[in-house]
């Protein structure tokens, strides 16, 4: 084949052959979508006054469902429309559409295999920020999108692999719910010790070793090793002691809802590690009693607070159905009956996906201080601010990213891991199928095509916008990282909408 053929065969993928109504009907449809979501604000832009509205975490599946070339079209029309409708939303006038369509481009480039198209627009994405003057005086901006250059680079062609296999070839690499949970935990256990290391509170110290001491237990589940079994037993017990001072010191004798659940977790693991009843029916019995238990205490220590009142509500239920779920799942040790598991993976999934709710309620409030005080902290230092519930001084503005911005982020992202890693094991167990793959290959397609409308954005706001260097290094670390709670939201509902259609044999509707 000539070079001129090879052009030619280029440019006609560019232009949608003769469309059937299956395919003009979900274009449709998808394009309606990203114009009604133009509605629903997700983040404020600082600085200018406008929203990201919830069209950002769809680009992806309109990218995955109908490929590169009619994903493009539908994605650009929605978001033209939306901009239209929604002028709150408009942040570049007209050009607002530009950033969701290269989303939404790569995201059908990745999904369809053509990874290195891919990758060649993110690099252009990437060039153009470099070729601002705030691009090459920032020029370690892009850390997130480099990241997830790599991993594209590195998948390549597996992510679409995985994420157009049947329904009934779907297979996880094993345990990867686990090891989801692991990283979680670890990333919250950092987060408590920044804090711990700026307060000195005793409970929290507990609260840290306890977290510690899952991470061996789950180590051990997967290395299958004796020794981190019996440190994780030495690391509960310590772990308990501290937190039994800890309360004692700061709160009496009563319990808070955290402290109750942590304790019912410890007790678990511990009757898992030292008693060996892992399905003897006096440690199901014991379990179920202290979730019962732990389940009335969480009921009656509920408090309502105004701003908080719709994290607080999903928190609730979010515990309420961990431990319901759990218990269903002891359940099971009585008498082996499949419907049981399955209700208990109905339970923890509508568990972890109260959870990811709450963790965004709560991260929308937080980030809320946080952009306020970055955009006054010269102003403000030195002060106190609140951390995870306490009070941290802040002298400097290392102090203030070091003590707040990554705790509270690093916490988030854990926390996020963690309900991630809740609603896998609830879909193994009310499936029985593994998603690990397929989650996996959502994320980074998801991650790379928000991070790409991102960084087009970004070249946007320094031409259009004329925002300066400040506002860039102010939100440095905050933007790239809400646009990740942006692909695991993004993950969540579209591996949500992709199962059914798999299930139901409408798979692969549209490969172009």
């Amino acid at each position: 084949m000539t070079l001129r053929e090879r052009v030619m065969n280029k440019l006609r993928m560019l232009a949608p052959r003769k469309l059937s109504a299956k395919e003009i009907a979900l274009s449709g449809v998808m394009a309606a979508v990203m114009a009604v979501a133009a509605f629903i604000p997700v983040t404020v832009v600082a600085g200018v006054g406008k929203v990201i509205s919830a069209a950002v975490m769809l680009e992806p599946l309109v990218g995955v469902l109908l490929g590169p070339i009619l994903g493009t079209y539908a994605a650009a029309a929605g978001a033209f429309v939306g901009q239209v409708l929604a002028p709150h939303g408009a942040i570049f006038g007209l050009l607002t559409f530009i950033p969701p369509t290269v989303g939404a481009a790569t995201a059908g480039l990745l999904a369809h295999k053509h990874w290195k198209a891919a990758s060649g627009v993110m690099v252009a994405v990437l060039l153009l920020w470099y070729s601002t003057s705030i691009g090459r005086e920032l020029y370690y901006y892009p850390y997130m999108p480099l990241i997830f250059l790599g991993l594209a680079l590195l998948f390549r062609g597996h992510l679409g692999e995985w994420i157009h296999v049947k329904y009934d070839e779907i297979i996880g690499f094993g345990r990867a719910g686990i090891r989801v949970m692991v990283v979680g935990i670890a990333l919250v256990i950092a987060a408590e010790v920044v804090v711990f290391a700026g307060t000195a509170d005793i409970v929290i110290g507990g609260v840290t070793i306890s977290a510690a001491a899952l991470v061996v237990l789950l180590c051990s589940l997967l290395k299958e090793n004796d020794v981190l079994r019996k440190s994780s037993g030495v690391l509960f017990i310590a772990g308990g002691i501290v937190i039994v001072l800890g309360i004692a010191v700061q709160y009496g004798v009563y319990l808070t809802t955290v402290t109750a659940v942590l304790y019912c977790v410890a007790v678990f693991f511990l009757g898992l590690t030292f008693l060996g009843y892992r399905y003897s029916r006096r440690f199901v019995e014991s379990f179920v009693l202290f979730g019962v238990a732990a389940l009335i205490l969480m009921i009656r220590s509920a408090k309502v607070q105004d701003d908080y009142l719709l994290q607080i509500l999903f928190e609730k239920i979010s515990y309420a159905l961990l431990i319901v779920g759990c218990i269903l799942f002891s359940a099971v040790h009585f008498q082996d009956r499949l419907s049981l598991k399955k209700w208990s993976g109905l339970t923890l999934f509508l568990a972890g996906f109260a959870g990811l709710i709450q963790r965004f309620l709560l991260l929308s409030l937080e980030s809320q201080v946080i952009r306020k005080e970055l955009l006054r902290l010269e102003e403000l230092i030195p002060f106190s601010t609140s951390v995870l519930g306490k009070e941290i001084d802040i002298t400097s503005v290392f102090d203030y990213y070091t003590k707040n911005v990554f705790p509270v982020y690093a916490g988030h992202i854990g926390w996020f891991l963690i309900f991630v890693a809740i609603i896998i094991l609830g879909v193994s167990f009310f499936l029985n199928i593994s998603l690990e793959k397929l989650s996996v290959a959502y994320f980074v397609i998801s991650g790379f095509a928000v991070l790409s409308d991102l960084m087009i954005g970004n070249f946007l706001a320094v031409q259009v916008l004329e925002l300066n260097v400040g506002i860039f290094k102010a939100f440095l670390f905050i933007y790239p990282v809400e646009r990740m709670f942006m692909a695991f939201f993004a993950t969540i509902f579209g591996v949500g909408v992709i199962i059914p259609l798999k299930r139901y044999g409408l798979t692969n509707l549209i490969r172009r």
